[in-house]
């Protein structure tokens, strides 16, 4: 089967058709949507090809008959030179195979830990090891694991390129710091009068102190309990920020707010 014929498009399909049924084959089977993987390797493979002007004109000219524009055969040192030279020329100076694009996503706590993971690209495993930090947009180079060189098997073959996509927590926010951030609710008057309180991390529950006459909105830091850099693994700090909430008061308190107030004010 053809490139063209991958894409279902004519060999004379101008770049925009060619482009459209690329994303429309590349959506309908992406494994992620429960597409086969050989299938979208294959429409990969062809856009990769035919998505490329110089490409597809290398590719057009191998898939015909290379003798087609040869009229002279006592003309061998020039016509024939310069047909293949015309046909393979750009494919010589090309070192190695074509690299291959892979979107790996992968859970938030797996980002935060580190995690293995193991894909299958055109039948063939692989295995990519992600330390703890990794995030969005990394990527990640498994030389020798992209296709083949098209003309010269003696060649390199491309490079297996991993782009890394995290599903992120809407509880937790990712600073540019590394710093993690969160909401904690409690009472105003907790808040102000000292208390001790259990925050949930990505490390486990963990006991933090308030000390007596702390602001509403003070955001409290926490060293080494944030995000990790994925290089130094040294880790960022947790980032709690207290909101105050406002409960129903009896009698009995709104007798004492209103003693502390007119103290205050007299």
């Amino acid at each position: 089967m053809s490139h063209y014929q991958t894409l279902g498009v004519d060999e004379r399909a101008p770049h925009a058709e060619i482009k459209k049924a690329y994303r429309k084959l590349s959506m309908q089977h992406h494994p992620d949507k429960g597409g086969d993987t050989k299938r979208f390797q294959e429409i990969a493979d062809a856009y990769a090809i035919l998505g490329n002007d110089e490409k597809r004109a290398q590719y057009d000219a191998v898939g015909q008959n290379p003798f087609a524009n040869f009229g002279n055969m006592g003309g061998m040192d020039g016509n024939f030179g310069d047909l293949f030279n015309s046909m393979f020329g750009q494919q010589q100076r090309q070192q190695k195979g074509t690299d291959v694009r892979v979107d790996m996503h992968i859970t938030f706590m797996e980002a935060f830990t580190g995690c293995s993971k193991r894909f299958n690209i055109n039948g063939e495993e692989h295995t990519i090891n992600l330390k703890a930090g990794v995030k969005t947009g990394q990527k990640f180079r498994l030389a020798g694991k992209g296709q083949a060189h098209p003309f010269n098997s003696q060649l390199p073959s491309g490079d297996l390129i991993v782009i890394i996509h995290v599903r992120m927590s809407s509880e937790f926010i990712i600073d540019q710091n590394n710093d993690i951030w969160l909401e904690f609710s409690l009472p105003w008057y907790d808040i102000m009068s000292g208390t001790k309180i259990t925050i949930d991390t990505l490390d486990g529950p963990i006991s933090v102190e308030i000390a007596k006459n702390t602001s509403p909105g003070k955001v409290l830091r926490i060293k080494e309990r944030g995000w990790p850099n994925y290089t130094t693994q040294i880790r960022g700090s947790l980032m709690v920020k207290l909101n105050p909430s406002y409960p129903e008061l009896n009698e009995t308190q709104l007798e004492y707010i209103e003693k502390v107030a007119n103290n205050e004010n007299g």
